[in-house]
């Protein structure tokens, strides 16, 4: 009765299981692994379960010890891979193969559990194809914003080459031309277009979390260089822009990065709303106990209090062709130097920006 009792469970049960002899050929199996693979697999002569599932090497399963690893590769839980087969109408399947030993009349069989997977693999390769898409259109949005980043970064310099150029030729076309001024405006064109060349490079550094271009900077000097761009920005408004920068203030920083940082500040302030007042920019540095503060601020309107919660999140500007990046890279380039920007009220009575750089080491 036992005897009968296991049969028709191994019968009826809903899992495909066959019996095969040591040489891999088929000497039973019950209906559900007849359906599965479209054919009754118990005939004359016999046929081989090798013909329905790929990459199944049955001889090898000699030991309990190999019987054991073969299971443990084959399962849904272990570490293996799914074996290919052959399911009915010919149609590819996935399946997990699980075996055990018996014995009748001294010859050695093996029973296999078939487990189909074919749903679950399906599953997981829709959810890969999902995650690839999802990083594929991530990275073409990454693309678009670094080229945005990019000619962001890139019209200050340029536009102060051709500010410089067409000042130069201006003078080229008068009677009597002051060479030392054509001269001057001439190589400030040829420095700003250096910096134009630079800013991609450092630019390149910044996305990578690259530090190496940090050293030791006289920041009034980091400043005065970029003095002609702002003073050129400036005079499109009519704005005054102060400097209260100690000589003596030495940090560790990235220049041009520090640099690209100000003057974005600064022409964020430039570009705010007019008011009935001369428009004035303050930029400052204070050595504090955390590190090294620079401080931007204007008398205009202030911030904007729905734009307060989003000052800083790419391509978020209350400007008229305004990309909604400048304030953006600002935070990367302060979080590359360990450090935080955040508003605060300005003494001029517009919006100020301060920039802490937290981890500067001063020399």
């Amino acid at each position: 009765m036992e005897a009968s009792f296991a049969r028709s469970i191994l019968v009826d049960a809903p899992m495909a299981v066959v019996a095969v002899d040591r040489t891999g050929a088929i000497r039973s199996s019950n209906t559900t692994a007849d359906a599965f693979f479209g054919r009754s697999l118990t005939c004359e002569p016999a046929l081989q379960i090798a013909q329905f599932i790929d990459d199944l090497e049955l001889p090898c399963l000699t030991s309990p010890e190999e019987i054991a690893g073969f299971n443990a590769r084959s399962r849904s839980a272990g570490d293996g891979v799914h074996l290919r087969a052959q399911g009915a109408l010919g149609g590819q399947a996935f399946v997990d193969v699980r075996v055990a030993p018996f014995s009748v009349r001294d010859e050695d069989f093996l029973t296999m559990f078939i487990n189909d997977v074919t749903p679950i693999v399906t599953a997981q390769t829709a959810v890969q194809d999902l995650q690839f898409q999802i990083t594929y259109n991530w990275r073409l949005n990454s693309l678009g914003e670094i080229a945005s980043m990019v000619a962001h970064e890139l019209n200050q310099p340029l536009s102060a080459v051709i500010n410089f150029l067409d000042a130069a030729k201006t003078l080229v076309a008068r009677d009597s031309p002051d060479q030392t001024k054509i001269t001057n405006y001439i190589e400030r064109a040829q420095g700003q277009a250096e910096r134009a060349a630079d800013v991609i490079r450092r630019l390149r550094s910044l996305m990578s979390h690259d530090t190496g271009f940090q050293a030791p900077e006289v920041m009034a000097e980091v400043v005065a260089e970029i003095m002609p761009i702002l003073v050129l920005s400036a005079r499109e408004t009519d704005a005054e822009i102060l400097i209260e920068v100690s000589p003596e203030d030495v940090v560790r920083c990235d220049r041009v990065q520090i640099q690209q940082l100000v003057l974005n500040l600064v022409r964020n302030a430039l570009d705010a709303p007019v008011t009935d007042r001369r428009r004035r920019v303050m930029i400052s540095g204070l050595s504090t106990e955390r590190g090294y503060r620079i401080l931007v601020e204007d008398n205009g309107p202030g911030v904007a209090p729905e734009m307060t919660d989003r000052l800083f999140v790419p391509l978020a500007s209350t400007k008229v062709g305004g990309m909604g990046l400048g304030l953006s890279i600002c935070r990367t380039i302060v979080e590359a130097h360990g450090g935080e920007i955040r508003t605060e009220a300005s003494s001029l009575g517009g919006a100020g920006f301060s920039c802490t750089l937290m981890d500067s080491e001063y020399v």
